[in-house]
Protein backbone atom coordinates (compact mmCIF):
# COMPACT_ATOMS: atom_id res chain seq x y z
CA UNK A 1 0.00 0.00 0.00
CA UNK A 2 1.26 3.47 -0.91
CA UNK A 3 2.66 5.45 2.03
CA UNK A 4 1.02 8.88 2.44
CA UNK A 5 3.33 11.90 2.53
CA UNK A 6 2.27 13.56 5.76
CA UNK A 7 3.29 16.89 7.26
CA UNK A 8 3.57 16.11 10.97
CA UNK A 9 4.51 18.04 14.09
CA UNK A 10 8.21 17.62 14.77
CA UNK A 11 7.65 17.25 18.53
CA UNK A 12 6.47 13.69 17.82
CA UNK A 13 10.04 12.96 16.68
CA UNK A 14 12.38 15.32 18.52
CA UNK A 15 12.70 17.42 21.67
CA UNK A 16 11.49 20.70 20.21
CA UNK A 17 8.57 21.68 22.45
CA UNK A 18 8.53 25.01 24.29
CA UNK A 19 9.86 23.23 27.39
CA UNK A 20 12.45 21.23 25.43
CA UNK A 21 10.32 18.11 25.59
CA UNK A 22 9.15 15.49 23.09
CA UNK A 23 5.71 13.92 22.69
CA UNK A 24 5.37 10.13 22.56
CA UNK A 25 1.82 9.37 21.47
CA UNK A 26 0.73 5.71 20.93
CA UNK A 27 -1.47 6.57 17.96
CA UNK A 28 1.28 8.52 16.20
CA UNK A 29 3.86 5.82 16.98
CA UNK A 30 1.59 3.23 15.37
CA UNK A 31 1.20 5.40 12.28
CA UNK A 32 4.87 6.29 11.73
CA UNK A 33 5.96 3.08 9.89
CA UNK A 34 3.19 3.56 7.33
CA UNK A 35 3.84 7.16 6.26
CA UNK A 36 6.48 9.33 4.65
CA UNK A 37 6.83 11.98 7.35
CA UNK A 38 7.75 15.63 6.90
CA UNK A 39 8.43 16.74 10.51
CA UNK A 40 7.96 20.45 11.13
CA UNK A 41 7.76 22.57 14.29
CA UNK A 42 6.25 25.96 13.42
CA UNK A 43 7.64 27.71 16.51
CA UNK A 44 11.14 26.22 16.44
CA UNK A 45 11.51 26.68 12.66
CA UNK A 46 10.35 30.27 13.04
CA UNK A 47 13.24 30.82 15.42
CA UNK A 48 11.67 31.10 18.87
CA UNK A 49 14.29 28.76 20.33
CA UNK A 50 14.26 25.53 22.37
CA UNK A 51 13.21 25.93 25.13
CA UNK A 52 11.27 29.16 24.64
CA UNK A 53 8.74 31.41 26.35
CA UNK A 54 5.18 30.26 25.79
CA UNK A 55 2.96 31.84 23.19
CA UNK A 56 -0.83 31.95 23.22
CA UNK A 57 -3.73 32.73 20.90
CA UNK A 58 -5.16 36.00 22.16
CA UNK A 59 -8.44 37.63 21.23
CA UNK A 60 -7.84 41.35 20.86
CA UNK A 61 -10.03 43.91 19.13
CA UNK A 62 -12.13 41.05 17.68
CA UNK A 63 -9.02 39.55 16.09
CA UNK A 64 -6.89 36.54 16.99
CA UNK A 65 -3.21 37.26 17.49
CA UNK A 66 -0.19 35.24 18.58
CA UNK A 67 1.10 36.83 21.75
CA UNK A 68 4.25 36.07 23.73
CA UNK A 69 3.54 37.26 27.25
CA UNK A 70 7.12 37.18 28.58
CA UNK A 71 8.48 39.40 25.81
CA UNK A 72 5.24 41.39 25.22
CA UNK A 73 5.56 40.63 21.50
CA UNK A 74 2.81 40.31 18.92
CA UNK A 75 4.24 37.66 16.58
CA UNK A 76 1.22 37.28 14.33
CA UNK A 77 2.35 39.11 11.19
CA UNK A 78 5.84 37.62 11.07
CA UNK A 79 4.71 34.09 11.85
CA UNK A 80 1.89 34.21 9.33
CA UNK A 81 4.25 35.27 6.54
CA UNK A 82 6.78 32.60 7.50
CA UNK A 83 4.15 29.86 7.57
CA UNK A 84 2.68 30.88 4.22
CA UNK A 85 6.11 30.79 2.60
CA UNK A 86 6.91 27.41 4.09
CA UNK A 87 3.62 25.80 3.04
CA UNK A 88 3.94 27.26 -0.46
CA UNK A 89 7.26 25.41 -0.78
CA UNK A 90 5.63 22.02 -0.22
CA UNK A 91 4.40 19.82 -3.02
CA UNK A 92 2.74 16.45 -3.21
CA UNK A 93 1.67 16.12 0.41
CA UNK A 94 -1.43 14.14 1.31
CA UNK A 95 -2.38 15.85 4.57
CA UNK A 96 -1.13 16.96 7.97
CA UNK A 97 -1.15 15.61 11.53
CA UNK A 98 -0.37 18.26 14.13
CA UNK A 99 -0.02 18.59 17.91
CA UNK A 100 -3.27 19.11 19.78
CA UNK A 101 -3.86 22.17 22.00
CA UNK A 102 -0.81 23.95 20.60
CA UNK A 103 -1.23 27.70 19.87
CA UNK A 104 0.45 26.94 16.55
CA UNK A 105 -0.83 23.48 15.66
CA UNK A 106 -4.08 22.76 17.48
CA UNK A 107 -6.99 21.96 15.14
CA UNK A 108 -9.84 23.61 16.96
CA UNK A 109 -8.19 22.62 20.25
CA UNK A 110 -5.92 25.61 21.01
CA UNK A 111 -7.01 27.66 24.01
CA UNK A 112 -8.26 31.15 23.13
CA UNK A 113 -7.54 33.88 25.67
CA UNK A 114 -8.99 37.32 26.19
CA UNK A 115 -6.73 39.24 28.53
CA UNK A 116 -5.85 36.48 31.04
CA UNK A 117 -9.13 34.59 30.73
CA UNK A 118 -9.75 31.42 28.75
CA UNK A 119 -12.74 32.17 26.52
CA UNK A 120 -12.89 29.18 24.17
CA UNK A 121 -11.09 26.98 21.69
CA UNK A 122 -9.73 27.83 18.25
CA UNK A 123 -7.23 26.78 15.58
CA UNK A 124 -3.55 27.39 16.16
CA UNK A 125 -2.08 29.88 13.68
CA UNK A 126 -0.20 27.28 11.62
CA UNK A 127 -3.27 25.02 11.45
CA UNK A 128 -5.38 28.00 10.41
CA UNK A 129 -3.01 28.88 7.58
CA UNK A 130 -2.70 25.24 6.47
CA UNK A 131 -6.48 25.23 5.96
CA UNK A 132 -6.18 28.34 3.79
CA UNK A 133 -3.28 27.06 1.68
CA UNK A 134 -4.52 23.45 1.39
CA UNK A 135 -8.32 23.64 1.81
CA UNK A 136 -8.84 20.24 0.18
CA UNK A 137 -6.31 18.22 2.21
CA UNK A 138 -7.07 16.33 5.45
CA UNK A 139 -5.84 18.03 8.61
CA UNK A 140 -6.12 16.71 12.16
CA UNK A 141 -4.35 16.82 15.49
CA UNK A 142 -3.63 13.67 17.47
CA UNK A 143 -6.08 14.60 20.23
CA UNK A 144 -9.04 14.69 17.87
CA UNK A 145 -8.08 11.29 16.48
CA UNK A 146 -9.15 9.67 19.76
CA UNK A 147 -12.57 9.78 18.12
CA UNK A 148 -12.75 6.54 16.09
CA UNK A 149 -14.86 8.08 13.35
CA UNK A 150 -12.41 10.97 12.86
CA UNK A 151 -9.48 8.54 12.98
CA UNK A 152 -10.98 6.22 10.35
CA UNK A 153 -11.92 9.16 8.13
CA UNK A 154 -8.48 10.77 8.37
CA UNK A 155 -6.66 7.55 7.51
CA UNK A 156 -9.04 6.80 4.65
CA UNK A 157 -8.48 10.23 3.13
CA UNK A 158 -4.69 10.33 3.39
CA UNK A 159 -4.32 6.81 1.98
CA UNK A 160 -6.75 7.30 -0.92
CA UNK A 161 -5.08 10.60 -1.86
CA UNK A 162 -1.65 8.98 -1.73
CA UNK A 163 -2.87 6.18 -4.01
CA UNK A 164 -4.12 8.73 -6.51
CA UNK A 165 -0.90 10.75 -6.35
CA UNK A 166 1.33 7.72 -6.95
CA UNK A 167 -0.76 5.38 -9.08
CA UNK A 168 -2.57 7.72 -11.49
CA UNK A 169 -0.39 9.17 -14.24
CA UNK A 170 -1.41 11.62 -16.96
CA UNK A 171 0.68 9.71 -19.48
CA UNK A 172 -1.24 6.52 -18.68
CA UNK A 173 -4.97 7.21 -19.27
CA UNK A 174 -5.92 3.69 -18.18
CA UNK A 175 -4.55 4.36 -14.69
CA UNK A 176 -7.30 6.91 -13.99
CA UNK A 177 -10.03 4.49 -15.04
CA UNK A 178 -8.47 1.70 -12.98
CA UNK A 179 -8.32 3.96 -9.93
CA UNK A 180 -11.95 5.05 -10.29
CA UNK A 181 -13.09 1.44 -10.69
CA UNK A 182 -11.32 0.35 -7.50
CA UNK A 183 -12.35 3.43 -5.52
CA UNK A 184 -15.99 3.44 -6.62
CA UNK A 185 -17.64 2.07 -3.46
CA UNK A 186 -15.52 4.27 -1.23
CA UNK A 187 -16.27 7.40 -3.24
CA UNK A 188 -20.00 6.68 -3.41
CA UNK A 189 -20.01 6.41 0.36
CA UNK A 190 -18.52 9.88 0.62
CA UNK A 191 -20.40 11.66 -2.15
CA UNK A 192 -22.61 9.76 -4.58
CA UNK A 193 -23.38 12.69 -6.88
CA UNK A 194 -19.75 13.68 -7.36
CA UNK A 195 -18.86 10.02 -7.95
CA UNK A 196 -21.37 9.95 -10.79
CA UNK A 197 -19.87 13.18 -12.13
CA UNK A 198 -16.42 11.56 -12.05
CA UNK A 199 -17.78 8.64 -14.05
CA UNK A 200 -19.28 10.99 -16.65
CA UNK A 201 -15.97 12.85 -16.82
CA UNK A 202 -14.09 9.65 -17.65
CA UNK A 203 -16.49 8.96 -20.52
CA UNK A 204 -16.08 12.40 -22.10
CA UNK A 205 -13.71 13.26 -24.92
CA UNK A 206 -11.26 15.62 -23.22
CA UNK A 207 -7.51 16.09 -23.07
CA UNK A 208 -5.91 13.65 -20.65
CA UNK A 209 -4.29 16.45 -18.66
CA UNK A 210 -7.59 18.33 -18.36
CA UNK A 211 -9.41 15.16 -17.36
CA UNK A 212 -6.77 14.31 -14.77
CA UNK A 213 -6.85 17.76 -13.14
CA UNK A 214 -10.66 17.91 -13.18
CA UNK A 215 -10.91 14.44 -11.64
CA UNK A 216 -8.40 15.34 -8.92
CA UNK A 217 -10.47 18.41 -8.01
CA UNK A 218 -13.67 16.34 -7.82
CA UNK A 219 -11.91 13.63 -5.78
CA UNK A 220 -10.71 16.05 -3.12
CA UNK A 221 -14.08 17.76 -2.99
CA UNK A 222 -15.89 14.44 -2.62
CA UNK A 223 -13.72 13.44 0.33
CA UNK A 224 -14.32 16.62 2.33
CA UNK A 225 -17.49 15.58 4.13
CA UNK A 226 -17.14 12.67 6.54
CA UNK A 227 -19.83 10.04 5.83
CA UNK A 228 -22.08 9.01 8.71
CA UNK A 229 -22.95 5.46 9.72
CA UNK A 230 -26.08 5.50 7.56
CA UNK A 231 -24.06 6.13 4.40
CA UNK A 232 -21.57 3.41 5.33
CA UNK A 233 -24.46 1.03 6.10
CA UNK A 234 -25.97 1.70 2.65
CA UNK A 235 -22.65 0.76 1.05
CA UNK A 236 -22.41 -2.38 3.20
CA UNK A 237 -25.92 -3.46 2.16
CA UNK A 238 -24.96 -2.86 -1.48
CA UNK A 239 -21.88 -5.04 -1.10
CA UNK A 240 -23.89 -7.68 0.76
CA UNK A 241 -26.25 -7.85 -2.23
CA UNK A 242 -23.54 -9.57 -4.24
CA UNK A 243 -23.74 -12.59 -1.93
CA UNK A 244 -27.14 -12.80 -0.24
CA UNK A 245 -28.50 -15.30 -2.80
CA UNK A 246 -25.38 -17.48 -2.65
CA UNK A 247 -24.95 -17.88 1.10
CA UNK A 248 -27.02 -19.85 3.58
CA UNK A 249 -29.97 -18.23 5.41
CA UNK A 250 -27.97 -18.30 8.67
CA UNK A 251 -24.98 -16.61 7.02
CA UNK A 252 -27.25 -14.02 5.43
CA UNK A 253 -28.94 -13.31 8.77
CA UNK A 254 -25.55 -12.96 10.46
CA UNK A 255 -24.25 -10.56 7.79
CA UNK A 256 -27.36 -8.35 7.93
CA UNK A 257 -27.26 -8.44 11.72
CA UNK A 258 -23.64 -7.21 11.73
CA UNK A 259 -24.49 -4.35 9.37
CA UNK A 260 -27.41 -3.39 11.63
CA UNK A 261 -25.11 -3.49 14.68
CA UNK A 262 -22.67 -1.24 12.87
CA UNK A 263 -25.49 1.18 12.06
CA UNK A 264 -26.34 1.32 15.76
CA UNK A 265 -22.72 1.99 16.71
CA UNK A 266 -22.21 -1.38 18.43
CA UNK A 267 -19.38 -2.64 16.22
CA UNK A 268 -16.67 -0.94 14.15
CA UNK A 269 -16.81 -0.75 10.35
CA UNK A 270 -14.10 -3.33 9.75
CA UNK A 271 -16.24 -6.05 11.42
CA UNK A 272 -18.89 -6.37 8.66
CA UNK A 273 -16.24 -5.55 6.05
CA UNK A 274 -14.16 -8.56 7.05
CA UNK A 275 -17.17 -10.85 6.65
CA UNK A 276 -17.98 -9.37 3.23
CA UNK A 277 -14.36 -9.86 2.24
CA UNK A 278 -14.51 -13.52 3.28
CA UNK A 279 -17.55 -14.07 1.05
CA UNK A 280 -15.81 -12.31 -1.84
CA UNK A 281 -12.86 -14.69 -1.40
CA UNK A 282 -15.13 -17.73 -1.24
CA UNK A 283 -16.97 -16.81 -4.45
CA UNK A 284 -13.92 -15.37 -6.21
CA UNK A 285 -15.58 -11.96 -6.68
CA UNK A 286 -12.53 -10.13 -7.96
CA UNK A 287 -14.41 -6.87 -8.57
CA UNK A 288 -15.37 -6.71 -4.89
CA UNK A 289 -11.92 -7.83 -3.76
CA UNK A 290 -10.38 -5.01 -5.80
CA UNK A 291 -12.39 -2.37 -3.96
CA UNK A 292 -10.31 0.01 -1.84
CA UNK A 293 -13.33 0.35 0.46
CA UNK A 294 -12.65 -3.14 1.87
CA UNK A 295 -9.25 -2.04 3.19
CA UNK A 296 -8.75 1.72 2.74
CA UNK A 297 -5.66 1.72 4.96
CA UNK A 298 -3.38 -1.00 6.40
CA UNK A 299 -5.18 -3.43 8.72
CA UNK A 300 -2.48 -2.86 11.37
CA UNK A 301 -3.87 0.65 11.89
CA UNK A 302 -7.38 -0.41 12.95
Amino acid sequence: MVRPCLLISRCFFEEVRYDGGKIVDPLVEKLKPFIEAIPFCPEAEFGLGIPRPKIRVLKKYNQRIIWQEDTRRDLTFEMRNFFIQYLASLSQIDGALLKSKSPSCGVGTATLYEDDKKVGKTDGLFAHIFKKVFPDLPLEDEGRLRDKSLYYNFLTRIFILSRFRVEVKIENPKSLLDFHTRAKFLLKTYHEELTKEMGRLLARAESEEGKFLHYETLLKEALKKRPDRKKHANTLYHLAGYFTKRISPKERHHLIHLIEKFGLGKVDLHVPLELIKSFALRFDENYILSQIYLEPFPAELY
